[in-house]
């Protein structure tokens, strides 16, 4: 048999391209950013923090531009396929004038959370980031169409949506509050029998377990670690 051409066995070894499908909208902050829009084919480069820069966020391509994004705006379902899944969900709207906040709890990709009051129950209140270049018609897009995906997820260890508020610029989901602050608090803060970090620690594996292979579209976390709180 004669020897294959260097080409033509380098192709052969060439692992798969990893191909992603944004499901939000995604506005480039900074010049080594990524812009999204929703149904988009991402090539994800590196999921490496190393070279991104951050944890929860990737280094993808789409077409000549080049550049790093939060991996939780992407997801390997096929667009067509989520479209059909969300595309009537409708989340129950509340309005902000519903809402009290009070202090911030946490600060991410998505924006500030904030702990709250709705109906007199308390809430957390995950307010949408807003940057003076964005369209404030693609942030309220990408808000409802991760109103609708924590619609459709029901399970108990899965904070739950409590509705969606679209009214500019307040722009937030209304989610349930968990109680005790974030996970590695806790842990930092006393000692832990094992037998309580165990029980945590099947309740993280059956929340995940869910979002892989019993919700309605399979989803990765992508960003599981004890400060977050989701």
């Amino acid at each position: 048999m004669p020897p294959r051409p260097a080409a033509m066995a380098a192709e052969e070894n060439r692992p798969p391209l990893a191909l992603f499908t944004a499901v939000y909208d995604y506005v480039a902050q900074g010049e080594d950013e990524l812009s999204l829009r929703r149904g988009e084919i991402v090539e994800v480069l590196s999921k490496d923090a190393n070279i991104s820069g951050d944890e929860g966020w990737w280094t993808g391509k789409i077409g000549d531009r080049v550049g790093i994004f939060p991996a939780v705006y992407v997801t390997e379902e096929d667009p067509l396929a989520v479209t059909s899944v969300i595309g009537d969900v409708d989340p129950p709207r509340v309005s902000f004038s519903e809402l009290k906040l009070e202090e911030v709890i946490g600060v991410g990709g998505f924006g500030k959370v904030y702990r709250g009051y709705w109906n007199d129950e308390v809430v957390a209140v995950k307010a949408a980031r807003q940057d003076a270049n964005e369209d404030i018609e693609v942030i309220k897009d990408s808000v409802l169409q991760e109103a609708k995906l924590f619609w459709m997820l029901q399970h108990e260890n899965i904070v739950s949506l409590k509705g969606v508020c679209l009214e500019e610029p307040n722009l937030c989901l209304v989610m349930e509050y968990a109680r005790g602050g974030p996970l590695n608090r806790v842990l930092s803060g006393r000692k832990i029998r094992p037998g309580i970090l165990v029980d945590w620690a099947i309740q993280v594996a059956r929340g995940m377990a869910y979002l892989h292979v019993d919700a309605p579209i399979s989803l990765i976390h992508r960003d599981l670690k004890s400060s977050n709180g989701e």
